[in-house]
């Protein structure tokens, strides 16, 4: 089977170019392939008044952008300005840019200059036609290893497996597809959407999203979903009629001249009916499909490789071709948020809460939301192994803190120096059995 190809990681030191360095950022686990959003953290509000003070991420090279920051460019519409006015807005927010999104910064900044008038998403469809072809070279080995692999497995899995891939081609491709209605995925989908529209934008509006996206939160067991018959005709009519009200909700609410609303109902009324429509491809959706699949095989060891190989198709986080395709059919709005989202400032969980970790602010650092999201429930000495880096990035984010508490800005928001010394003495502890990790707080002055 011809089957076209998707990404490696990147990961940059201050200082230096991107380039791939896959034994520094731990490809996504096999078995994190999920549509869910981050936990609320509780009893952090102090440490996250200090993402007004330029705070470097505690495992990256970036720094923090705070959440008002991205609500005020969002409440102000900044990027459904000509690319040539945001350009000029966020010049100054460019050291909260991952790599990637320093990359698409850097060619906005280039067409800025050529065509001053142009939207975000016009200058994002103007790439789309060379980065469609690089990310396709990327993809295609990693799709004919799964072949290869694919062909020691039991007959009526390699069947399932053969309809995925096809159906993965014709996305590649840009072909009318048939892809069933999944309201979980549809849930995950909205639920970035929501992310975008709850900065900055109205009562009314936020309002309205969290009505849509609280309608569209229904699971059932999955053994009702496996079923068929009656339990399965019951499924999917439930769904159905869940779509059905979301669509009427969406069209008598403030949110109904949305794009990226708009966009997505469409292409799910399309699933529901069994309509084929241009779907693009996703690569975590791939991937839970594929784990679907591998989950059946009773050789674990060959069903492990598989996901092994297709987490190693790029990411938009990693790779600029897979941001540009994967911005392509999305509002101005949309992109401009994706732009910083992975930057926002978080409270992660230093010792993780299922593991007995508490919601106390001795318990948190500051993380962006990217990092967090890839440190997940990882331990921090293994999280620490795998990006050996974090200990130049966690220095100088304990020497960033030294200067504000010394400056008097721990005083100003109500929390105690004392953090940073617990934050060293926590990050020491947790990094053994490994290499501990020493961070210098000497200079700081009670």
């Amino acid at each position: 089977m011809r089957i076209l190809g998707i990404t490696q990681n990147f990961f940059v030191s201050r200082n230096q170019p991107a380039v791939p360095q896959c034994s520094k950022l731990k490809p996504m686990p096999f078995d994190s392939v999920t549509f869910s959003g981050h936990r609320h953290t509780p009893n952090s509000y102090e440490l996250k008044e200090l993402l007004a003070y330029d705070i470097p991420d505690i495992y990256s090279p970036v720094i923090l952008i705070g959440s008002s920051t991205v609500e005020q460019m969002m409440r102000e519409k900044v990027f459904d300005m000509p690319i040539k006015k945001i350009v000029r807005r966020i010049k100054k927010h460019e050291k909260s840019l991952f790599p990637v999104e320093k990359q698409v910064f850097d060619f906005m900044k280039t067409a800025a200059e050529e065509t001053p008038q142009m939207k975000l998403d016009e200058f994002i469809s103007s790439l789309v036609p060379e980065h469609s072809k690089k990310l396709l070279n990327i993809q295609r080995p990693v799709f004919n290893k799964l072949d290869k692999l694919a062909k020691d497995m039991p007959k009526d899995l390699y069947i399932e497996y053969t309809l995925l891939m096809a159906q993965t081609e014709r996305k590649l491709l840009n072909e009318p597809v048939y892809i069933p209605f999944s309201l979980k995925e549809f849930h995950y989908k909205l639920g970035r959407i929501k992310e975008r529209i709850d900065k900055g934008n109205s009562q009314q509006a936020k309002f309205a999203i969290k009505n849509l996206y609280d309608l569209s939160d229904w699971a059932v067991p999955k053994s009702i979903k496996e079923s068929r018959g009656f339990a399965q005709s019951w499924y999917e009519e439930k769904q159905a009629n869940i779509l059905l009200k979301i669509s009427r909700l969406f069209e008598e609410s403030v949110l109904k001249d949305d794009e990226d609303l708009k966009a997505l109902i469409k292409t799910s009324r399309a699933q529901m009916y069994k309509i084929p429509t241009n779907i693009k491809f996703n690569r975590k959706s791939f991937i839970y499909d594929l784990k679907e699949i591998t989950d059946k095989m009773e050789d674990k060891t060959l069903a492990r490789k598989m996901v092994r190989t297709a987490v190693k198709l790029p990411t938009s986080k990693e790779n600029l071709s897979a941001f540009i395709m994967k911005a392509e059919s999305r509002s101005s709005s949309q992109i401009g948020y994706d732009l910083f989202s992975g930057a926002i400032g978080t409270a992660d969980h230093i010792l993780a809460h299922h593991k007995g970790g508490k919601d106390l602010i001795n318990n948190y650092v500051l993380s962006s939301g990217f990092m967090n999201s890839e440190k997940a429930h990882e331990r921090f000495s293994i999280f620490l192994r795998k990006n050996p880096d974090i200990r130049i990035y966690a220095q100088n984010h304990i020497d960033r803190l030294i200067e504000l508490a010394n400056e008097g800005v721990f005083k100003k928001i109500g929390l105690p120096v004392t953090y940073i010394t617990d934050l060293a003495n926590k990050l020491e502890k947790l990094s053994k059995p490994g290499p501990p990790l020493i961070l210098d707080t000497s200079a700081l002055k009670y």
